[in-house]
């Protein structure tokens, strides 16, 4: 660990700083490392900023040498701090975090905030609303999961099914980061799982350098592009019921097909016991800033109690307005899992072995007896098994870590 001594100057690098209830979070951008400190430690490094040494600062702060030492170890990890050298050059044996690329930095922020402008959200809204009015009016246009099934033409309606909808996420994604560039902060793309299921999903931790109110609409950006879609998918099938436009039978299962997605993919917003849009929204709105980790940690020391070998985790600097929600997310969380695992045992695996064994049966078959056959049956366990094991490749080495971390 380095040593602060009374002597010592310290580089401050340029650094954001969000009042948030009784502490400061201050980040950078660059790296989207972020952490919350009490006031007075935002203090500290403007002092440092100003060229004084620790020893001034600790004066000035009234604080002990070895605080301060602990303290700025703990920011020059993250990137915050680094000592400065007698040749006045800033160095550092501490690896530091890594610069990110981000994605859409190059988007024009005066177009993403005319995109989500307030007429254009009115806008938005207005038509989710028509859809709503219509579905009430015409229940049959709701999609169902038989929307799924086609007796022709197979192969070449799921590989579209399956294009739409990676694209489709893509574009929910690309949502948040344009929300998120509307505020002049740029996000990132990345891959991630929730739970087995394998996830492309936005990175937008650069939303803790803004005040909280300006956070919500970047966090539901993607969930309102997949309203507006369905609306539109929704009003389109209802002027196909009522108004003579004509859409082939065809296209009409296609479309009916892509709206089911989309409306799969607004109702899985809704499962909060994992990070879901909503799931953000939530925190956010709680101040609960790691209110996932947090609650694990609270559920862990539930299981303390019982299992001597499992080490407790002190939640004492918590406040107790944010331990009384994480008390009661830690039912959410623990009740949203006990229904992931009875559908992933219940329907997902059942639903995978049947793919896996249409396709033995279909190979052995022969290929020359039923050529069409095998083609489907090899892209339909593709598109179903593979997401699902590479989800289950990122999540099972995590779950192993989790354990271990758990009686260590």
């Amino acid at each position: 660990m380095p040593i602060y001594g009374p002597d010592t100057l310290v580089a401050v690098s340029p650094f954001t700083r969000q009042q948030e209830g009784d502490d400061v979070i201050i980040g950078r951008l660059d790296t989207g490392v972020f952490l919350a400190v009490p006031s007075a430690a935002v203090e500290v490094l403007d002092h440092l900023a100003q060229g004084k040494s620790v020893g001034e600062v600790a004066r000035l702060s009234e604080s002990e040498i070895s605080d301060l030492n602990d303290f700025l170890s703990n920011l020059e990890a993250n990137g915050i701090v680094k000592p400065i050298a007698a040749n006045g050059e800033a160095y550092s044996d501490v690896k530091q975090p890594p610069v990110k690329r981000y994605h859409f930095s190059n988007f024009p922020q005066s177009v993403a905030q005319r995109i989500f402008s307030r007429p254009v959200l009115i806008a938005v809204f207005a038509v989710v609303g028509l859809a709503l009015a219509a579905l009430i009016r015409d229940p049959s246009i709701w999609p169902h999961g038989r929307d799924l099934y086609f007796t022709s033409h197979r192969t070449i309606i799921w590989t579209l099914l399956v294009i739409v909808s990676y694209g489709s996420v893509i574009l929910h994604e690309s949502a948040h980061l344009i929300a998120t560039r509307a505020l002049g902060i740029n996000s990132r793309l990345g891959f991630g799982n929730r739970l087995w299921d394998f996830v492309v999903e936005a990175d937008l931790s650069g939303l803790w350098s803004v005040p909280k109110h300006q956070r919500y609409l970047p966090l539901l950006a993607g969930s309102i592009l997949d309203a507006l879609i369905s609306a539109m998918l929704v009003l389109l099938l209802y002027a196909h019921n009522h108004y003579g436009i004509t859409i082939e039978p065809l296209k009409l299962s296609v479309l009916r097909a892509v709206m089911f997605t989309y409306m799969t993919r607004i109702f899985w917003q809704t499962f909060m016991f994992v990070r879901t849009d909503y799931y953000y929204v939530i925190a956010t709105m709680f101040n609960c800033r790691n209110l996932m980790s947090d609650t694990e940690d609270f559920l862990r020391n539930q299981i303390a109690r019982f299992v001597p070998r499992v080490r407790p985790v002190s939640q004492a600097a918590i406040p107790k307005s944010e331990r009384r929600i994480i008390s009661f997310y830690s039912l959410v969380w623990v009740g949203g899992r006990i229904l992931a695992f009875t559908f992933f045992f219940s329907v997902t695996i059942p639903l995978g072995r049947r793919y896996i064994g249409n396709v033995f049966h279909t190979l052995a078959a022969g290929f020359a007896a039923h050529p069409s056959d095998v083609v489907d049956s090899v892209l339909m366990m593709f598109y179903f098994i593979l997401p699902i094991a590479v989800g289950l490749m990122i999540w099972l080495p995590s779950v192993g870590r989790r354990l271990r971390a758990l009686v260590s």
